[in-house]
């Protein structure tokens, strides 16, 4: 007989089965549907993916035009910046002899020096690129100095030489300073300072070799690669410490190795003496005291002051230190009052102490009758006040400026002395 009972329960556990199965099934299709969601988000994710980076190389592609176009455009406008002290950094005498001719050929084969050390340091320079040459000097001052070293006659001058330089390409300037000692000095500073920041200067070409005043502003930029020192006359002290850290050239076709010396004795005023003075052994000699035996000369024949002659500075040799560095003569002055006063008289000291002025009626300072010898001294003094450009290694025997600075232990940061010039040897071992 059936079990109804046993049915039931073989029933109720064949539905707990089902009930079971179904639930699997139900669950793998949650957890299909919930990948395929997922698939889905992902393949969207893909597309957007795919959308961008396609927008992203289309951008990059316009970039890269625009950067091309912009080296394009950068590089019409990128120059290399020839920047030469006309004072210290002489033309050789077939250029200045050769006139207008002579410019012509001192530009043009300073460019192409220029160009080919260019092709040395910086292959990747553009083809076109520019080459600004500023030339700046005291042409007055230059002209008596090509002169008195016989390269040029009494009766020519640099004017037609200077035309033809700069004729020879627009972007050739050689320009008057005017007839102060620093005129091209400032000049060529700003014209660097200008030029180190701008983004389309390739390269600075410093032509100033024998000048450590310089130094000062090359030194905060020593190890930069686009500047490159040009040697003429021998590197000053502080120049050629810095040359080492830059790229370094010479120009020998077209700058003279050595600075203009004079090749004859110039003489002033419409009567020629020349005084020879043998210094004493003790004590030392100074051009105040050695100017007390000049002969008085004769009264002046116009009505302009002649010059009065002056002790031949050759008899008074320059002094050396155990370094070799230059040590001043030592120059007493009389009395504050009186050194304030000659200050005041804003005198001539080159033409006072040396005999002559190479600004001639140009000179802002007062020339006249000699001075008296004591203020010979005082002015001597107030000269030293200024420091020498030619640094502690100055050899010039008619240098009455200051190789060491007045003060003792001078903590002044605006000095006029530069560092090199603070707490030096003042003990007189040899001469030059």
């Amino acid at each position: 007989m059936l079990d109804i009972d046993d049915m039931k329960q073989r029933y109720e556990d064949i539905c707990s089965v089902e009930k079971t199965k179904d639930d699997i099934i139900q669950c793998l299709f949650s957890r299909i549907d919930a990948l395929q969601n997922e698939l889905q988000k992902e393949k969207d994710g893909v597309d957007s993916d795919k959308k961008h980076i396609t927008l992203l190389n289309k951008e990059n592609r316009r970039i890269e035009n625009d950067l091309h176009c912009m080296r394009r455009e950068q590089a019409k406008l990128s120059f290399v910046s020839v920047l030469v002290d006309g004072d210290g950094m002489n033309f050789r005498e077939q250029y200045v002899q050769g006139g207008q001719t002579g410019g012509h050929d001192a530009a043009r084969r300073l460019i192409q020096a220029v160009e080919a050390h260019l092709q040395g340091v910086d292959p990747g320079a553009p083809s076109n690129i520019r080459y600004r040459v500023y030339v700046y000097a005291n042409v007055e001052g230059l002209t008596k100095a090509y002169h008195d070293a016989e390269v040029l006659t009494a009766d020519e001058s640099l004017t037609s030489f200077i035309q033809g330089f700069n004729k020879a390409d627009e972007l050739c300037n050689f320009v008057d300073a005017g007839n102060g000692k620093e005129c091209a000095d400032v000049k060529l500073r700003a014209h660097f300072k200008q030029n180190i920041v701008d983004v389309h200067c390739r390269r600075i070409v410093f032509c100033a070799s024998a000048d450590n005043g310089y130094a000062r502003i090359l030194g905060p930029h020593r190890g930069l690669k686009h500047i490159s020192l040009v040697k003429g006359p021998p590197f000053a002290h502080e120049m050629k410490e810095l040359a080492a850290d830059f790229e370094t050239t010479s120009f020998d076709d077209i700058f003279l190795s050595s600075k203009l010396r004079p090749n004859r004795r110039v003489s002033f005023g419409s009567q020629v003496q020349h005084t020879f003075l043998t210094p004493p052994q003790t004590p030392t000699p100074n051009y105040a005291s050695a100017a007390k035996s000049t002969p008085t000369p004769p009264p002046p024949t116009s009505s302009t002051h002649p010059l009065s002659p002056r002790p031949s500075r050759a008899s008074l040799p320059v002094c050396l230190n155990v370094r070799g560095q230059r040590v001043d003569r030592p120059v007493q002055y009389s009395s504050k009052g009186n050194v304030d006063s000659l200050k005041r008289k804003k005198m001539c000291n080159r033409y006072h102490l040396l005999g002559s002025c190479p600004y001639g009626d140009s000179c802002t300072h007062k020339h006249g009758p000699a001075l008296k010898s004591q203020d010979l001294t005082d002015l001597a003094y107030l000269a030293r006040l200024l420091p020498c450009y030619n640094d502690l290694y100055c050899r010039d025997v008619e240098c009455i400026s200051g190789h060491c600075c007045p003060r003792d232990n001078c903590s002044d940061p605006g000095c006029r002395f530069p560092d090199s010039m603070h707490s030096v040897d003042t003990t007189i071992v040899m001469n030059a």
